[in-house]
């Protein structure tokens, strides 16, 4: 059974500035909501789903979204301050009819009192980046991929036989197309487990694309697409 990694835990990592002010009351209360698509072949087809994020930087205590077509979905917590909510889809949430473009509209509520964002979707269906060989040798990984006109930025991960994200990579820019020596101890990413010969990990190579008015400093806050590319490797 093909097992998919949660897309958001990238974004917690890079994505600091809210999280750094939730204590601070004097600073008034901030939501950002995002919403993107995530692209995978699945089964030999592409297919799509819908992520969802609200961003605070305070705690809230209820996070939800209306679709274009007035669907209200409930945000669970996805941080421990409750400073951010999501919705990331399951693997049977994915479907190969077009993401549904439009304004989507979401509502929290911080201290008892509701606040709203609008974020719009435009969907411009992202190529896959093509991975020309993923080879791992005396424990380290490297990986190759062929430019891609669709990116913004890169990032590659490795999801265990249990589902769970084993490794992050840094935020890559598009004009690399390479990332070698993967492996504990160098500093090119953050692991959440010490990997053993005879592992088997599925690379995902994430191609993103950020919305057209995302400056640097803000940009993970503002996604638009992201193509997942994947790969089987064993560690050894």
């Amino acid at each position: 059974m093909m097992k998919i990694g949660k897309t958001l835990t990238i974004f917690l990592i890079v994505a600091g500035f809210f999280a750094c002010s939730d204590d601070d009351n004097s600073v008034p209360f901030e939501v950002i909501g995002d919403v993107f698509v995530i692209k995978r072949n699945i089964d030999g087809e592409d297919q799509y789903a819908n992520s969802y994020v609200a961003w605070g930087n305070q705690p809230m205590s209820h996070a939800e979204v209306t679709t274009p077509g007035a669907a209200s979905l409930t945000l669970d917590p996805a941080s421990e301050n409750m400073n951010t909510y999501a919705k990331e889809p399951a693997l049977a949430e994915y479907s190969s009819a077009a993401p549904v473009e439009g304004n989507y509209q979401f509502l929290v509520i911080n201290e008892d009192i509701t606040h709203q964002a609008v974020d719009l979707l435009d969907f411009d269906n992202i190529a896959f980046t093509t991975i020309t060989s993923a080879e791992v040798d005396n424990q380290l990984l490297a990986v190759h991929w062929e430019t891609n006109a669709n990116a913004d930025a890169y990032v590659i991960r490795l999801i265990n036989e249990a589902g769970e994200m084993a490794f992050v990579s840094q935020t890559l820019p598009t004009q690399m197309t390479s990332l070698q020596e993967i492996g504990v101890g160098t500093a090119n990413g953050s692991w959440q487990e010490t990997p053993e010969v005879g592992n088997v990990y599925n690379i995902e190579f994430l191609t993103i694309r950020f919305e057209d008015d995302a400056v640097s400093s803000d940009a993970a806050y503002h996604i638009q697409e992201i193509a997942v590319t994947e790969q089987e490797t064993t560690w050894q």
